[in-house]
């Protein structure tokens, strides 16, 4: 293995795991509530309905309401709105949270680049990811992760991110969001969802020929 690779293996896997295990976990609390809210839902439309209907009588309204009541206190669900409400408030930050994680991986093999060869004419391509090469999707991804803030990505990010975006749609678009974070988009496209895709890729380009 590559030195620099084993050098920097405890950050950059630790960043993987950690990118992966917080979008897990978000996606499972909203799939969570997801489910129990639409079950709530159609119990409140099912009771708004039968008040309404003549071929109710109130006791069978009595009867759906108290069933609305029960379900709601057994699932917790006042709760479970003030958990999606805490979950959509933060989702703002953890969704930077994890593009900042992926910048940092981006950082990292970056850096691999520019200390085994010095520049990126001088490594080589890698794989090909649509009509990009592997080196060169990591060293604009990082770019313009860097400085997505400024909103004006340099001609070489724009150039690899338009190509992208001709093969993969819209989430590398940068005139949508000029100044959207896309590290973790790069990171979903390059399929870094464990250390060893990433030290294989990255074999490949820290590699001299």
């Amino acid at each position: 293995m590559n030195q620099y690779l084993i050098d920097t293996k405890f950050a950059s896997e630790t960043l993987i795991e950690v990118i992966h295990k917080e979008e897990k976990l978000i996606i499972e609390m909203l799939l969570t509530y997801t489910k129990l809210e639409r079950r709530f839902n159609y119990l409140s439309k099912d009771f708004a309905n039968s008040d309404m209907n003549e071929g109710f009588d109130d006791i069978q309204v009595q009867d759906k309401f108290i069933k609305m009541v029960k379900y709601a206190k057994e699932v917790k669900l006042k709760d479970k709105k003030l958990e999606l409400q805490r979950i959509r408030e933060s989702f703002t930050a953890k969704k930077d949270s994890v593009n900042s994680l992926s910048m940092g991986l981006l950082q990292i093999a970056k850096q691999g680049i520019s200390t085994i060869h010095g520049n990126l004419e001088n490594c080589p391509n890698g794989r090909e990811i649509g009509t990009e090469s592997l080196k060169n999707i990591i060293w604009q991804g990082r770019n313009q992760a860097i400085h997505c803030e400024e909103g004006k990505p340099p001609k070489k990010v724009k150039d690899c991110f338009d190509k992208l975006k001709d093969k993969y749609g819209k989430d590398f678009d940068l005139t949508l969001h000029p100044t959207s974070n896309k590290a973790k988009k790069i990171i979903d496209l390059l399929e870094w969802e464990e250390y060893a895709q990433y030290e294989k890729d990255m074999n490949s380009i820290l590699d001299k020929e």
